[in-house]
Order: C-alpha cells, then structure tokens, then sequence
C-alpha cells in the first residue's frame, strides 16, 4: 500500500444509486410482516467478508486480508498514517506488514486485527497502552502486539483490547483502572495480561466493552464478566465490580452461544435464539419493555415468535438479526441508529427496514450509528454521520441503512 496521495487516489467512487426508503412511522413488532422496502441491488466492487464498528469509525476487511476503515480518525484508528477523518473507506497501511486473517474489530479509538499467521496487530489512540505494542505511542498503522502469542480472535473494548489463544486462555490489555483486564489488579498492562480465568474455565467467545469485559465458556454456555459493576453489567447480580472473571447469573436451564458486551450493558443469546440482556437500561436498551436496570439477565420481549441468530450491542441500543437475514433494533434512536425510519426510541425489537431483496449476515452497533453485511459483502450503515462513519461520502444522518461506498 502506498502512502496518502495514492490511498486518496485508489478510492472507490461514491455510489450514485439513490437509497429509496418506504416505511411508516411505527413498524411492524410482527416479525413475518416486515416493512416494506423497495428492491434495490448494490454490488460491492471491493466486497468485505467481516466488519467491525467503533465508537465513531467502523472497518471492513477484504478476503485478501486488506482492511479498510472510515469515520472519525483523530486517534489514527483507521489505519492509513494519517489522523485524518474519512467519508469514505479508505485503506489501512500494510506495506511491508501484515496481511490480514478474518478478524476485525473497531473500538472507541483504535482498531486490532490478527494476521493470517495468528499474530495480533493494533493500531490508533495508546495512552494508556491499548495497542499492547509496550509503549505509550499513538500508532496511525498497525503495530505488532508484544508477547509472540499466537490468536485466534480479538476485540477492542474503549480503552483495552481483549483476545485468546487456541487453548481458550485470555489475554487482556490497556486501561485496568476497573479490574477489566482480569488479572486481579488495577495496574495498566502495556502488552497482553493473562485473565485469571476459573479452575477448569477456557473461553471460546470474549467481548471488551468501555470499562469491563465478558467471555463465554462455550463447553458449558456459562458467560463470566469482569471489571466495572455499576448499572448491573457484571450480571452477577449487585452493582460490585470484580477484577477477575465472575460467573454471570444465568436463569435456571439458560445457557448462551454468544455474549456481546459494550459501554454498560450486556446480553447473550441461547442457542434456541432467545435473547438476555443486563445492566444499564435507561434507553431501553434491555429489550425488557422497561427502563429499569439489570442486575441479572431478563429476556427480551420478542414479539411473534422472533428468533436471534446473533446479536450487538451499542452505546445504549442493542440489534439482532433472525435467521433470514432481517435485523432488529431496540434502544435509543436520537440519531436514527435503529434504522427504522425514525428517531423514535423503542422498547422491544423493530425491524429495521432493510432494502428489497438485501439480507444481513452481520451486524455491528457503535455509539450512535450501526453497519450490516449483506450476502455479497456489501456494508450497509445507518444513524448519525458527523465524522463520515456511515461510509457514503456524506456527512449527512441516515434512519435508514445506507450503502458503504467500497
């Protein structure tokens, strides 16, 4: 990859094709009459097979293992040497570098991948040593993790990043002033920390909020959380923080295939597509119907038979998506992130109203926007696009999603 002039230059046009948008100011809670969408076909030239969303930026990677990140960059978390903010994707620097697996992930100010030989990689805002590189410095390109380990997944949390090795072992790294590291202290780690992970306890999944952390140990579907308590996120049932990994109070018989973690509030999903949440609820972000805070799981509403196949979390909104490929949303929508048409907060799970013909295989929520990929590795954004993290070339809010030009 070449240096600035040349990123600008490689960028891919903006897309012409006008995003045209039916839907009624109240959506449908029946899950088999989904708004009406007019049919509209959007072709990736340069398809993305993962994506991740940050606070203000989201990122896409390639199956060349190439990433790419637009939205805000005053933390260099996209990547391309520079702290300039982008409208559009651009690509991050790997001349000489890493060539990417199939993971990717956005946090608040810095974004992480992991190389096709298993090594980690960071880059963005590091004061107070997120990239786990060793050292203080703002890196506007990937820098190598420190420690040699060799992972299989990792996730960047607002001021830490989290990963695991193949034997289901932690690593945590960055802030720890609420314990969210794992390793029972409050010193910052400057490199991968081992978690203190429970006698006989190995993670197959790990989510790194704002100022805790949440794993699942997918051989018994026992979620564990650690770091900042208040609101209920731990999900233990009190508001007391904890420094190593704590088992979540799941309902009698409830075990989870994931669990999504992010600022502070938490959910899981059972592998019968029920969904759970806890901690803070003040937009209805629980998905409960309430506004009242969680200090143990509660099960979202989901109207009409509605099954999740995965799930995110936002700031204070939470989606899904079904087994057909149709994302719901519920939570606060000041800027249009539940992608119904509206800015109205809702209390239950509401259809986004996704184009005609379009299906999502992922969805990733961030402060106060939200991206899907559909079936042909096109992204699709939608809610505020003050920093350009919608991706479309404008700066302009969307309510509904909005094709990434890449």
């Amino acid at each position: 990859m070449n240096p600035r002039s040349i990123h600008r230059a490689a960028l891919l046009p903006v897309l012409a094709a006008a995003l045209l948008s039916a839907c009624s100011d109240r959506l449908p809670l029946d899950p088999s009459a989904s708004p009406v969408s007019p049919r509209l076909t959007v072709t990736a030239t340069n398809p993305f097979v993962t994506i991740d969303v940050g606070l203000t930026h989201s990122c896409g990677l390639t199956s060349g293992g190439q990433s790419w990140c637009w939205g805000r960059n005053a933390g260099g978390q996209l990547g391309d040497s520079t702290a300039s903010s982008t409208l559009v994707p651009v690509a991050t620097f790997q001349t000489g570098g890493p060539t990417f697996g199939s993971v990717i992930t956005a946090g608040n100010s810095h974004s992480c991948s992991i190389d096709t030989s298993n090594a980690p990689w960071c880059w963005g805002y590091n004061g107070d040593g997120r990239i786990g590189d060793g050292t203080f410095v703002l890196r506007m390109a990937p820098s190598a993790v420190t420690g040699g380990l060799s992972l299989t997944t990792i996730s960047a949390g607002g001021q830490h990043s989290c990963a695991l090795d193949g034997s289901g072992q932690a690593y945590c790294w960055g802030s720890n002033a609420y314990g969210q590291i794992g390793d029972s202290t409050t010193a910052f780690a400057y490199g991968p920390t081992a978690v203190h992970q429970p006698v006989g306890v190995t993670f197959t999944q790990i989510s790194a909020a704002d100022k805790h952390t949440c794993a699942l140990d997918g051989s018994t579907g026992q979620a564990y959380c650690w770091g900042y308590g208040g609101d209920g996120a731990m999900g233990h049932g009190s508001v007391i923080g904890k420094k190593v990994p704590t088992a979540v109070s799941q309902p009698g018989g409830v075990t989870f295939v994931q669990v999504v973690t992010e600022y502070n509030h938490s959910c899981g999903v059972t592998s019968g597509g029920q969904a759970y949440c806890w901690g803070l609820n003040s937009s209805s972000q629980l998905g409960d119907s309430t506004t009242t805070n969680r200090t143990t799981p509660v099960a979202v509403q989901q109207p009409g038979g509605l099954t999740f196949a995965s799930l995110t979390t936002g700031s204070s909104d939470t989606c899904g998506l079904d087994g057909s490929g149709q994302a719901y949303c519920w939570g606060n929508n000041s800027n249009g992130q539940l992608g119904n048409g509206t800015t109205t907060a809702t209390r239950v799970p509401t259809a986004v109203s996704q184009p005609g013909g379009v299906t999502f295989t992922q969805i990733g929520a961030g402060a106060v926007h939200t991206c899907a990929l559909d079936s042909g590795g096109q992204t699709w954004c939608w809610g505020r696009n003050q920093y350009g993290q919608i991706g479309d070339g404008t700066s302009t809010q969307r309510t509904t999603p909005t094709a990434v030009s890449h």
